[in-house]
């Protein structure tokens, strides 16, 4: 069997080489990127690191690429070296979980797996980007870096919480905190996860625990998603002016628009969008299936998101394994045929 992509040596978008390999038997793969709630902790990661050379190879130029941006170490941050910054820095830990999820991709890639479309929820698009070659690596570090510090303007009185619950009755039950929660993304259909102000979801929360009403707090202190996003408009409209996204060469399923999408629009007003738009995530994977897509691959530390794609598929898909945490990450571990 022929692939067509790998990741070029010095860091740029992916190109194409014909190589030979052997892989999963697939019907339109694609690979998923998530945003808030996978974690680094744990030792998958720097397994990977010291076992694949293609994943440490990636995870390599990824540091090399954020060095224009950030002042601490990539490798260090995922080793969890002594110094380093803390993952509960959003500025750290989202560009380390886009290095480690692009850096998965290039390891399955070497093993002979590869995406024939790619899905990003929420920030994990950035990483979808580009891997479906949308932008180089140092665009895409620019993004999840930038992204990322401009979050930590409005960190510390926000949240985000997971409710398992469909979107329309979520939608009823924020109702009173309106002026101050609103829906954030819709997973599948019955789990949905809203954003907003942190004094008003614990309001919410203890509703949820009064109501035996599923509810999960995700480890945030900022509202993506929400109205707090607007005030960094003009400064994202800046800092990330320059960028030059192309079409992909890969197909790029967006989960701001639920659909598949031209990506030579990914400009500084498509990643505005894609912070404070709602995720669309059930949508996208839906119209992935819809269009010939059968095997979704996570590329995560810690699979987060295949519930909510076994859900969204539950009417087409009667097959759908997944895997677990803190081991070595194989293709396996997060599919559905």
């Amino acid at each position: 069997m022929m692939f067509a992509s790998k990741f070029a040596d010095r860091g740029g978008a992916m190109t194409d080489e014909g190589r030979t390999g052997k892989a999963i038997a697939t019907a339109g793969t694609v690979f998923v990127f998530p945003g808030e709630g996978s974690q680094l902790t744990g030792t998958a990661a720097i397994e990977l690191l010291d076992s694949a050379p293609a994943f440490a190879k990636q995870l390599r130029l990824c540091e090399a690429a954020f060095a224009d941006f950030v002042d601490w170490s990539l490798l260090e941050v995922v080793r969890g070296g002594e110094g380093s910054p803390g993952l509960d820095r959003v500025d750290v830990a989202q560009p380390a979980l886009f290095a480690v999820m692009v850096s998965l991709a290039a390891h399955w890639l070497a093993l002979g797996i590869h995406a024939d479309a790619v899905l990003g929820h929420s920030q994990g698009e950035i990483a979808a980007a580009y891997v479906s070659g949308a932008l180089s690596l140092r665009d895409a570090a620019k993004v999840v870096t930038l992204c990322s510090k401009e979050i930590g303007a409005i960190a510390g009185t926000g949240g985000m919480v997971s409710i398992s619950r469909p979107g329309g009755w979520v939608f009823e039950l924020i109702k009173p905190w309106r002026h101050s929660i609103t829906v954030a993304a819709q997973n599948d259909p019955s789990s949905t996860v809203v954003t907003g102000n942190a004094a008003a979801l614990d309001e919410l929360m203890t509703i949820c625990e009064r109501d035996d009403v599923p509810a999960t707090r995700i480890a945030v202190d900022y509202a993506s998603h929400s109205a707090d996003v607007d005030a960094l408009r003009e400064t994202l409209r800046e800092s990330l002016s320059g960028l030059r996204p192309r079409t992909g060469d890969i197909p790029f399923i967006s989960s701001v628009t639920g659909a598949g999408l031209d990506t030579s629009i990914l400009d500084g007003d498509y990643w505005f969008a894609n912070l404070r738009q709602p995720v669309l995530f059930g949508e996208a994977v839906r119209w992935s299936y819809q269009h010939g897509y059968r095997t979704f691959i996570e590329s995560s530390p810690h699979p987060v998101l295949i519930a909510g794609i076994q859900e969204s598929l539950a009417h087409y898909a009667d097959d759908v394994p997944s895997g677990g945490r803190d081991r070595q990450l194989g293709p396996a571990d997060a599919h559905i045929r």
